[in-house]
């Protein structure tokens, strides 16, 4: 494999086309063993992991494999979860391993640079959950995002001494198959450079580029309303998966990072309870659709305002408007109501006064 992929992908959030498993797989490992030679933190995070024998095979090429681990200079997570949680719209693991990241690279004394194999997306979009692909995608960008600004506030000399590699191979084959052409694009769109397994660059990001040498301190309103969302947590209950998908992914690009997705009314008030335990007050809105299936969304929201009569709601709906206002007066005066087809700033309009 020529050393053009590591000179070409280091430092950056990298689409690696390959051709084939074994390809992939080469790749894989030629990036994990070329971090730890340079005693970067080395990150193996693949659905696949859960494979006792594709973890067998990945383990016997990996330099000094039970040593790495023993030092914690490399990392092997079971991806399956993170992609059974992605179908749902939910990415709470990802951020998870976000949190255990930052804590491995703290304890770290010298070379805090570190280099993530990460294979979630290209299964998902294998399966063509092509909307599940690009919010995982997109969780990675940000993430990336949030790093390289975090090193360059502290004042570290990143380039020179830190670097945050982020590679997500993806089929070549299926990516340039014309149907999944609007999929294929966002997908792209989402990293700082494409390359293919000789390190020939396909496309670049100048827009994330700026963003990155350029970072623009945030005026006070931008950061008051960047802690606000920070703060919010955002509960959905919707059975339409792709409504959920949309949620998930659009409140994400605007910058909501606590937000669950549910389809069933059942897991909702579960997940509902689950948050107001972890914090007794926390700033939540609960946002329900009115054809939930298995209960009646009026007797879920009956259940909620009993648990905190000051709860805020907000109804997603195709029922005519008087019903929905009749309903909400009934039961609570902090119910809003969003009449569908809708666009989407309306509801971020309604959850920035709720905030």
């Amino acid at each position: 494999m020529s050393i053009d992929i590591h000179s070409s992908s280091r430092g950056k959030h990298a689409l690696l086309l390959y051709k084939s498993i074994l390809e992939r797989d080469k790749a894989a490992l030629d990036y994990i063993n070329k971090g730890l030679n340079e005693n970067q933190l080395c990150i193996y995070a693949s659905v696949e992991a859960y494979d006792q024998l594709h973890l067998s095979n990945i383990s016997s090429k990996i330099v000094d494999f039970k040593e790495n681990i023993y030092k914690r200079n490399l990392l092997i997570v079971n991806l399956k979860p993170f992609y059974d949680s992605a179908l749902k719209g939910d990415l709470t693991p990802f951020e998870n391993l976000k949190k255990q990241i930052q804590e491995e690279l703290e304890l770290r004394n010298n070379n805090k640079s570190v280099t993530i194999v990460a294979d979630c997306a290209d299964n998902l979009f294998q399966n063509q959950y092509f909307d599940q692909s690009q919010l995982v995608e997109s969780w990675w960008h940000h993430a990336y995002i949030e790093w390289i600004r975090y090193d360059k506030n502290q004042g570290r000399q990143q380039q020179k001494q830190h670097h945050v590699t982020i590679v997500c191979p993806h089929l070549d084959l299926l990516l340039h198959k014309h149907p999944f052409d609007q999929h294929k694009y966002k997908i792209l769109d989402n990293h700082s450079i494409t390359i293919d397994m000789a390190g020939h660059t396909i496309m670049t990001s100048s827009t994330l580029n700026k963003l990155i040498v350029e970072p623009q301190p945030l005026r006070a309103t931008e950061s008051t309303s960047s802690q606000m969302k920070s703060q919010t947590h955002i509960l959905i209950a919707e059975p339409n998966p792709e409504l959920r998908s949309v949620y998930s992914m659009w409140l994400r690009s605007r910058g909501f990072k606590n937000i669950l997705v549910t389809d069933s009314g059942s897991k909702c008030i579960e997940e509902f309870d689950r948050i107001t335990n972890i914090n007794q007050l926390p700033n939540l809105i609960v946002i329900l659709d009115s054809h939930l299936r298995d209960i009646s969304f009026i007797e879920l929201a009956k259940q909620i305002i009993n648990k905190r009569p000051d709860q805020i709601l907000i109804f997603t709906t195709t029922l005519p408007s008087d019903i929905i206002n009749s309903i909400s007066i009934n039961i609570s005066s902090n119910i809003k109501t969003l009449l569908k087809p809708f666009k989407l700033s309306k509801l971020l309009q309604l959850i920035g006064k709720s905030s």
